[in-house]
């Protein structure tokens, strides 16, 4: 289990888990350079998906 930086929210991390089953997040877009390095820690799916809707109405 991880804990999301943003929320604190519970959830399940699968990053290093399966080598052959890539984590959830891995089918999303890579958040931009700028947010990555704010924090390198994961975030949970709705936080995630947050900063990714944002960065992208950012860069309209």
């Amino acid at each position: 289990m991880a804990q999301c930086p943003a929320c604190r929210q519970e959830f399940s991390c699968g990053a290093a888990q399966h080598p052959e089953q890539p984590c959830w997040c891995s089918q999303l877009p890579p958040l931009p350079d700028v947010v990555a390095a704010a924090s390198a820690q994961c975030y949970c799916p709705d936080c995630l998906q947050r900063l990714l809707q944002s960065a992208t109405c950012n860069d309209l």
